[in-house]
């Protein structure tokens, strides 16, 4: 997430290398997370001297970057449960899934960056 807060406040493309020094991640790491993010066209890369990331849109939610990097959420209800809808266990979980994903789908990335800009030019999060 941070990943993509940061992208988000940066002015054209940011290096792996940019983001690293701002979010604290290490770079290899953000090269194998923007492959899922790129695949789910979240960003987009160019190469070169100028090259780097880029976010791909202003509407990306906090759900669509979870979605992305960590597949869906799904929590794990009692295990052999031989009652199916029927237990209440599951049926907390199920509405436990529905009401964190509702909720991630609500919450843009922009509005994320907006609280946590520390300059115009995007000078970390």
């Amino acid at each position: 997430m941070e990943t993509m807060v940061f992208l988000s406040t940066c002015r054209g493309n940011c290096s792996i290398r940019s983001i690293s020094e701002a979010t604290g991640i290490s770079s290899g790491y953000l090269e194998q997370l923007m492959i899922p993010l790129k695949k789910y066209n979240l960003v987009e890369s160019e190469r070169g001297v100028r090259g780097g990331y880029r976010i791909s849109r202003k509407d990306i939610t906090c759900g669509d970057v979870l979605s992305a990097s960590e597949g869906e959420f799904t929590p794990t209800p009692c295990d052999d449960c031989e009652q199916g809808d029927s237990c209440k266990a599951h049926q907390i979980w199920s509405m436990l899934q529905d009401t964190v994903n509702n909720y991630a789908n609500q919450i843009l990335i922009e509005d994320l960056a907006s609280h946590l800009v520390e300059s115009e030019a995007g000078g970390g999060i």
